[in-house]
């Protein structure tokens, strides 16, 4: 630090008697320096101690760290059931499972009808959705449940589709797109173009009374999707075309910064 400031040759020209004065005035600046900097540096390390552990708050996040972050509570032995639990120490986070614990409880045990879940993590965000499938009533179910992890808060479906740049006439557009699809692959092998329009097919599904806020908005790799809840049962028997993936469907590609 001396040999920076090259104190020897600035002062080399001062007297002998003045030049004890202006050490000492120097000694006191670059000690007030060195304690500036020692403080800021103190000061930045609290920081990043700080930052590290707001960063860290996932460590801290479950409820039990020996299971996974959302787990199988209750499996059924008399249906195809599996029933989800939100792994969570935040109070209002674990209204979720007061809340899928509702969602289900009409069904539970139930053989004809069948209930899984998906979880997916993409960045901070855990997307967790249920489905209910009710051959009983010809009927299938999504309820989604979107989490920042790191701010342990649940997101509204309006943040999603406003995050990803949509509205509801563009997100109708892309699912009757995909369901136009569908119509188009079954044509010739449960019924006749001829005999079905596009628009009674849709009539067929239902689609005609689902809004989207009936969908149930799940981001699955970084991509937001929905699942929509239309009927696979008709008198044509589609429900053997119909799987678990058609009725996800994909909204908005991920975004860069994913």
């Amino acid at each position: 630090m001396f040999n920076k400031f090259n104190l020897d040759n600035q002062y080399k020209e001062v007297s002998s008697s003045k030049n004890k004065n202006n050490y000492k005035k120097i000694d006191n600046s670059t000690l007030r320096l060195i304690a500036i900097v020692t403080v800021a540096f103190i000061g930045l390390l609290v920081f990043l101690g700080i930052d590290k552990i707001v960063n860290n708050k996932r460590l801290t996040f479950k409820q039990d760290n020996s299971k996974e972050i959302v787990y199988t509570l209750y499996e059924s032995k008399k249906a195809d059931q599996k029933i989800p639990y939100f792994n969570t120490k935040n109070k209002d986070l674990q209204l979720i499972n007061d809340n899928i614990s509702k969602y289900v409880k009409p069904y539970l045990n139930n053989p004809k009808v069948k209930i899984n879940y998906d979880y997916n993590v993409s960045g901070i965000i855990l997307s967790l959705v249920v489905k209910i499938y009710d051959e009983e009533n010809y009927r299938v179910k999504f309820r989604s449940y979107n989490i920042n992890v790191d701010e342990e808060s649940l997101l509204s479906d309006e943040y999603l589709i406003n995050y990803y740049s949509l509205d509801s006439s563009e997100i109708k557009e892309k699912v009757k797109t995909k369901l136009n699809d569908y119509y188009l692959d079954e044509a010739g092998k449960y019924f006749e173009l001829r005999e079905i329009s596009f628009d009674t097919y849709l009539k067929m599904r239902l689609f005609d009374t689902i809004d989207t806020k009936d969908y149930a908005y799940y981001i699955k790799n970084g991509k937001l999707t929905a699942y929509v809840p239309f009927t696979p049962y008709s008198i044509f028997g589609e429900e053997d075309y119909f799987t678990e993936d058609h009725f996800n469907i994909t909204l908005g590609k991920a975004p860069e910064e994913w």
